[in-house]
């Protein structure tokens, strides 16, 4: 049983009965004793269910209270003639007792009677105790019941998740109330995920829900875990680890493309599309890319300009056709790629890939294969890109079907070199072209005279163009065979050398 609190203050109220007392009228022969109830125990207050004792003290005053007079042949069984006396004890209109009971030899007794909260209704209720002609009465205050009330006592959470592993939620939830109910708990982490569970509890009583949340993405930080009912919100932070140097999956790039002679925002899109497609397998990361209008709000910015050495190399040989900051251990505020503007958008596109890289930690050489590489190839690119053109007019099909032999013959190799399989397609301009073959009827950039094959500069900076220039159509494979051997292969087979005979040529690739 609960010790309840005072509602409001009670007194006890006794009923005076006869001269100078709590009694009541004389009950036994004239001149008898009358009993007096000298105090009525009970609690000022009791909770709904609670249960407590009604306890009185009644005295006879003159019953066998002077020992001398006994001793001296006085009468200790005064009493005997009086006779039984009725006790009660009732609870407003409820009798908690009701009995006859013979009066002590000393003159006192205690009365209890048990009283049940839950069989009276919330309010105030007089406790009227009555023995013989005696009564006295005292004030208790029934509590209603409190409704259901949930409050969230505790909660359990990890210190830290990783990004990408599940996180457990447990909270126990308490009903403060005293009646039964059922609840429902809301459960959030970070800015958005959220979980509902029901709890159904008895009255004082307690419980745990749990909620897995699978597969958390979040950038790295602390995030707050609410936990919430009706009537109580509690709330923890957990961290989380995020495994990007950056310590988060979204990018803000800015790209500066004023020095572009062209819209580049389509092959930007591409090459950062490739490392949201790839990111996992190539830096084990998540990485996504959005592009800002403010450098000063970038994490990464993209530059276009002329790109005329980078870091500490410089060769009159070399051409450069982008730079970038490598990330080692923490990035920069901001990491800077640049990207000469003056390539076609197919090599950009790949330039792009290879710096981002950098700036996301991937050194020469490590995967992707070919895009990593420190040395722009053919066989970097996947696939590479032809622009087939004639110097004046349409290029006819047999010309275009000789050119589609020979880079099928070179797709059918394993031997590509810094390739897994060459692949190729046509494109329709150089501006999307890695490498451009012009036929020429009558040619005057090779030769002035005869006819036959070279490489020369392309539309582009950096890209190449296979002249093809008064040749039979017959011819045409083996010339462009030849033009990309080289590049395309460790060593060149003797069939595509200049120690050919006509007929070979005719019959390559066979």
């Amino acid at each position: 049983m609960r010790n309840a609190s005072a509602v409001a203050a009670v007194a006890l109220l006794v009923v005076l009965a006869g001269c100078g007392g709590l009694g009541g009228e004389i009950s036994g022969p004239l001149g008898a004793p009358s009993p007096s109830i000298e105090s009525v125990d009970a609690p000022e207050s009791l909770g709904h269910d609670e249960r407590a004792t009604v306890e009185a003290t009644v005295r006879w005053e003159g019953l066998a209270d002077d020992g001398d007079d006994a001793a001296g042949g006085g009468s200790a069984n005064a009493n005997a003639t009086l006779d039984p006396v009725r006790v009660t004890v009732r609870v407003g209109d409820a009798t908690l007792l009701a009995e006859n009971r013979s009066v002590p030899a000393n003159g006192s007794m205690t009365v209890t009677a048990a009283v049940d909260a839950a069989a009276l209704d919330p309010g105030e209720h007089e406790i009227r105790v009555t023995v013989g002609e005696a009564t006295a009465t005292r004030a208790v205050v029934v509590e209603e019941a409190r409704p259901a009330t949930f409050a969230v006592s505790d909660v359990e959470v990890p210190e830290s998740v990783a990004y990408g592993e599940d996180l457990t939620v447990t909270a126990t939830v308490a009903n403060e109330g005293d009646l039964a109910g059922d609840q429902t708990v809301r459960i959030r982490y970070g800015t958005g995920a959220s979980a509902n569970r029901t709890v159904a509890l008895d009255g004082g009583a307690e419980g745990a829900v749990s909620v897995t949340f699978a597969d958390v993405r979040l950038d790295g930080g602390d995030y707050p875990v609410v936990v919430t009912t009706a009537n109580r919100t509690r709330e923890r932070a957990v961290s989380v680890i995020h495994p990007s140097p950056y310590g988060k999956t979204t990018l803000d790039l800015y790209v500066d493309d004023e020095a572009v002679d062209r819209n580049v925002s389509g092959v930007v899109a591409s090459a950062t599309g490739f490392w949201e497609r790839t990111d996992e397998r190539y830096l084990g990361y998540p990485v996504e890319y959005e592009r800002v209008d403010d450098a000063d709000d970038a994490d990464v910015v993209l530059r276009f300009e002329r790109v005329e050495r980078c870091g500490v190399e410089e060769t009159n040989e070399t051409r450069y056709f982008g730079c970038a900051d490598l990330l080692v251990d923490e990035p920069r505020t901001p990491m800077t790629a640049t990207v000469d503007p003056r390539i076609s958008d197919a090599e950009m596109n790949a330039t792009i890939i290879h710096e981002l890289g950098h700036v996301q930690g991937l050194e020469h050489g490590e995967g992707p294969a070919g895009l990593m590489a420190a040395t722009s190839t053919l066989a970097t690119h996947q696939p590479v890109k032809v622009h087939l053109r004639a110097d004046d007019g349409a290029v006819t099909g047999p010309v275009e079907d000789e050119v589609a032999a020979t880079l099928d013959y070179f797709a059918a190799r394993d031997d590509v070199t810094g390739s897994d399989r060459f692949a190729w397609e046509f494109v329709d301009s150089a501006r999307d072209a890695h490498i451009q073959i012009t036929y020429d009827e009558r040619g005057d950039v090779c030769f002035a005279d005869g006819g036959g094959s070279c490489t020369v500069d392309g539309e582009y900076y950096g890209q190449e163009d296979v002249r093809l220039e008064a040749l039979d159509e017959e011819v045409v494979a083996w010339h462009v065979g030849a033009s990309l051997a080289p590049v395309l292969l460790a060593e060149v087979p003797p069939e595509l050398t200049g120690d050919a005979e006509r007929g070979e040529r005719e019959a390559w690739p066979e």
